[in-house]
């Protein structure tokens, strides 16, 4: 490769980079957001109870009930997405919803011997495992340098003494009292 192409590639790649895992983040807000919000309407309602009774997620059913069970599954995967966009500003909230998007992720596979058939809500899980895996790695990574920053920070704060700049003090003299006239002063 020529020299002109390995400069433009590497100005690229630091023009993008944390775009990367920006655009990760943000994919998968995108599915948490919608298919938690269907979870909320009859449509998605029905569409569970034809494919949940026969696994082992009717249990779901036995303890909320018909609804109960899909705004369960939508309370959770809103959850998910709630710490996901907290993770733009909190790495320790990013990283405990890598690990809910990962679970998410196998709750839905673990459902595949049962179903016998692959359905396409099921491929994107496989997506959104390894999603979730890049996510707590970068979120982790996030929260572990944050962790390093705040130990140095209050090291150095305890170990930093402040000493006083003689020049900045301010030296008023005040009479002695009493001694007035004759000149005599204190400095405070």
């Amino acid at each position: 490769m020529n020299q002109p192409t390995q400069r433009t590639l590497r100005r690229l790649t630091r023009k993008l980079a944390g775009a990367d895992v920006t655009v990760l983040r943000l994919s998968v807000i995108a599915i948490f957001a919608l298919f938690g919000t269907y979870k909320w309407f009859d449509f998605e309602v029905n569409a569970l109870h034809n494919l949940l009774p026969g696994t082992w997620l009717n249990v779901l059913y036995t303890l909320f009930g018909l609804h109960g069970a899909s705004y369960f599954l939508g309370a959770v995967e809103n959850i998910t997405l709630l710490a996901l966009i907290a993770g733009f500003f909190r790495p320790l909230f990013g990283a405990i919803a890598a690990v809910m998007v990962m679970g998410t992720g196998v709750v839905t596979l673990s459902l595949l011997p049962e179903l016998g058939r692959i359905d396409s809500f099921i491929i994107k899980d496989v997506l959104l495992i390894g999603a979730g895996l890049v996510l707590l790695r970068h979120d982790l990574r996030r929260y572990l340098v944050s962790q390093k920053r705040r130990s140095l920070s209050r090291q150095y704060s305890k170990n930093r003494r402040v000493e006083p700049n003689p020049q900045a003090i301010r030296r008023d003299r005040v009479p002695f009292m009493g001694q007035g006239q004759q000149g005599k002063t204190s400095p405070l």
